[in-house]
């Protein structure tokens, strides 16, 4: 009897996941740089995202990789669980690792002075919801202004 209450619940739970709508990204609120490190470096970015689920979502940790102009630029670490509040806006402090290639800082300053740059992030994003986890392919790409890659330069 028990087993059985257990493969109801959990038809029912990935029953409810066909309903998952993807949680909706709004914007930064500030990147702080914390510690470069030779070819790493530690930063927090302020983030926005809008949850529409009525469940809570956890982000777990992933690694993607970024592009800037089709450019390889290295690979970005979270290294912490995200806690996306059900039907809400929720504004997170997000600690990443990146972790860059060769000469990729001098590519970033080079492409600071451009007034737009296309960044895209590629890889999968680890995503779970209680005890059930997914890999989500990203790959998202957007096009910034060279003024955002100016972290602790003048503007």
């Amino acid at each position: 009897m028990f087993k059985l209450f257990i493969f109801g619940l959990v038809l029912t739970l990935l029953s409810s996941c066909a309903t998952f709508r993807e949680p909706e990204f709004i914007g930064t609120e500030g990147i702080q740089l914390n510690k470069i490190d030779g070819k790493n470096i530690s930063f927090t970015v302020a983030v926005k995202i809008v949850n529409p689920n009525w469940f809570g979502i956890k982000i777990k940790p992933s690694i993607v990789d970024v592009y800037m102009e089709d450019q390889f630029m290295g690979t970005v670490l979270l290294d912490e669980k995200l806690k996306l509040k059900a039907k809400k806006e929720n504004d997170l402090s997000v600690p990443l690792l990146a972790v860059l290639e060769d000469g990729a800082m001098l590519t970033v300053l080079r492409y600071a002075k451009a007034e737009k740059v296309t960044v895209r992030i590629t890889g999968k994003v680890k995503g779970g919801i209680w005890i059930f986890s997914k890999k989500i392919p990203m790959d998202e790409k957007r096009t910034i202004s060279g003024k955002d890659l100016r972290i602790g330069l003048p503007k």
